[in-house]
């Protein structure tokens, strides 16, 4: 590792670009140290790419890449999926008008020989140069996006790399159109404006780069610069509100975590359009939302739990993650049983973290809680596939949803998230409160962390090995079984042991007066257009013992005209155990089933809390919690 390389690592240390222009501003090139370091022609040698927007109106990017070659030929690819979103995607289906050229211009011979490869001719050509466009007509977290005045780039569907380079460092030079203001990357600037740099190519596909007219409001934790970079049209946003909560998140998940994992300033890249989500990277994240909503309490809510899901994951998926995803193949599906503790346990910790950060308070948080187990216990597919199943069938189910999927399998997010809470319950009651999920997460952390002699991945067990260490042989055998069987966790004794119970008794969504329990056939409907068509068929419930399907649109009941408009109320006047004639239509034709009316499935679920608290109780609920929650005695 050569002198320059060494700087260049010490500086991403650094949290503003200045002292890296200061270190670098007499020396030469990073490009031409590393080269001149090479003990073989393709030895340390540097990645250039260039991006440039001449056809923004029509959705394309346009990608230049050079590379130094020193064999007969090269085989480039294009990843199939990107790390964080566990789906092949097929990038590559989006590369158009690929071609290479020598040092002196000359196009060179090129053949895809996969789906996501393709080989180059290169006899003693010494560089090669390939440029192509790209159309980044896809809005989500995990993919790209063009448009007149903005863009979201994805590495993993925007660059190519070869067996080699994925090692070597890279450069982005990033050309904007006049009208656009800025680049926002975690990349860090090198002494060229507009030109970045990665250790490698791991580091540039986990650095989105967000370009066009974006909002940018700074802010520090503990000394450590962060930003809120803000895309979209925003009414009813309140930026200087978002910002403080923002930044009180980041200061409890530093204070659980006990530290900064940071090495230069972390970007939240947030986008007012695109369907609701986030994707974590190492020093940013992409968050998408719909600002209009954000003006209601709940949808603020939520975007403040995507926030801090997505942060969290800095620690617990970033520098802390299973053996499996330590070196991933961009080509194939990578496989592991643990996304329930990469994703579940966050899910638990993103709204408890909410709450400890002070931007909640407990009756927010307790329906948060509630919302969580009531859809977790809402999918018969929990029956179906355990914990550790939904993660490694994470691929085919979980990305890939259907129409049976409520029946078929279990969101690892959802059941995590109840698997962690049981879990944190169960532990502090067999150590009377000393030790807890927090306890064992800042120890997995320590041993399995960047710095730890894990370094940076655990492998399967890991987690059990630890809780067995804070708790007990019989606690881990607790877990064990949460991980591997279909059970469902004990979450009313852990409520219990707080002096809380869940109240899962349906409520009537249209008040009319009328007190009786409503009535259902375990049937989601789709009332969001013309017709009312059953969504989804819950297994196990009167609707699907009596033959309906997915897809099947509800015409009539007992022969009384049924709309979109007022199934809701209709249906939960029906009473438990009447029998009932449903006119429904299927492909066309008419027909009539006959089916039992049952308790409506609770849309949602209530914690309540004992009217006569004990002290001790009172004690383990502001354990837990974090917080005092001045209870009188």
């Amino acid at each position: 590792m050569n002198l320059l390389y060494r700087q260049y690592r010490r500086w991403r240390g650094y949290p503003g670009h200045s002292a890296v222009r200061r270190m670098l501003a007499c020396s030469v090139s990073l490009a031409a140290m590393l080269w001149l370091n090479g003990i073989e022609a393709q030895e340390g040698a540097l990645v250039r790419h260039e991006v440039s927007f001449p056809e923004r109106d029509n959705q394309y990017v346009r990608v230049t890449s050079t590379w130094p070659v020193g064999g007969s030929s090269v085989e480039l690819a294009m990843p199939s999926w990107t790390p964080g979103s566990y789906l092949i995607r097929d990038f590559a289906a989006q590369v158009e008008d690929l071609q290479a050229r020598g040092p002196e211009g000359q196009l060179l011979d090129v053949r895809k020989t996969s789906k996501n490869r393709w080989r180059i001719e290169t006899p003693n050509s010494g560089e090669l140069t390939v440029s192509y466009r790209v159309w980044a007509g896809e809005l989500s977290v995990s993919t790209s996006w063009v448009e007149s005045g903005q863009a979201l780039l994805n590495g993993a569907g925007i660059f190519l790399y070869s067996e080699h380079s994925r090692r070597w460092p890279q450069q982005v030079r990033v050309r904007l159109p006049e009208d656009w203001a800025g680049v926002f990357t975690a990349l860090p600037e090198s002494t060229e404006r507009g030109v970045f740099v990665a250790r490698d190519y791991d580091e540039l596909v986990d650095s989105p780069i967000a370009a066009g007219n974006m909002r940018r409001y700074q802010f520090q934790v503990r000394g450590w610069p962060y930003a809120l970079v803000v895309s979209g049209t925003a009414p009813q946003w309140n930026g200087e509100r978002a910002l403080g909560d923002v930044a009180a998140i980041v200061e409890a998940q530093q204070e659980f975590w006990g530290g900064n994992p940071l090495e230069r300033e972390y970007l939240f890249l947030n986008f007012f359009m695109g369907p609701f989500g986030g994707l974590e990277h190492d020093h940013s994240t992409v968050l998408m939302s719909d600002a209009w909503r954000l003006a209601e309490k709940k949808e603020y809510i939520k975007w403040l739990g995507l926030v801090s899901h997505e942060f969290f994951h800095a620690w617990n998926v970033r520098r802390m993650r299973p053996q499996a995803l330590a070196d991933y193949d961009y080509d194939a599906e990578t496989y592991t049983r643990e996304l329930w503790l990469a994703e579940g346990l966050t899910s638990y910790y993103d709204d408890l973290l909410l709450f400890r950060a002070g931007v909640l308070d407990v009756s927010d948080y307790f329906e948060l809680l509630a919302q969580v187990i009531s859809t977790y216990e809402s999918m018969p597919g929990r029956q179906v596939r355990s914990a550790e199943q939904a993660s490694f069938d994470a691929w085919i189910k979980h990305y890939k949803p259907d129409d049976n999927s409520i029946n078929s399998t279990v969101s690892y997010y959802r059941k995590g998230a109840v698997i962690g809470f049981v879990t944190d319950t169960a532990i502090r009651r067999e150590t009377n409160n000393r030790s807890s999920l927090d306890t064992v997460l800042r120890r997995m952390y320590a041993r399995y962390g960047p710095d730890g002699p894990g370094k940076g991945a655990y492998p399967p067990g890991a987690f059990e090995a630890v809780v067995e260490e804070v708790a007990g042989p019989g606690v881990r055998q607790f877990v064990e079984s949460l991980l591997r069987s279909t059970d469902d966790p004990d979450v009313d004794g852990a409520l219990a042991w707080y002096g809380l119970r869940l109240d899962r008794t349906p409520k009537r969504t249209q008040p009319d007066g009328d007190e009786a329990t409503p009535g259902g056939f375990g049937i989601v409907w789709d009332a969001t257009g013309t017709r009312l068509l059953a969504e989804q068929v819950l297994l196990g419930y009167s609707g699907a013992d009596a033959g309906v399907i997915p897809g099947d649109e509800l015409i009539a009941i007992d022969g009384v005209r049924i709309t979109p408009e007022d199934h809701v109320a209709r249906i939960q006047r029906l009473r438990p155990g009447q029998i009932v004639k449903l006119t429904l239509a299927r492909h066309e034709r008419l027909f009539t089933l006959s089916v039992d009316v049952q308790q409506a499935i609770a849309d949602t679920y209530a914690i309540v809390a004992s009217t006569d608290l004990k002290r001790s109780e009172k004690r383990r609920l502001e354990a837990w919690l974090g917080r005092d929650l001045r209870f009188a005695d």
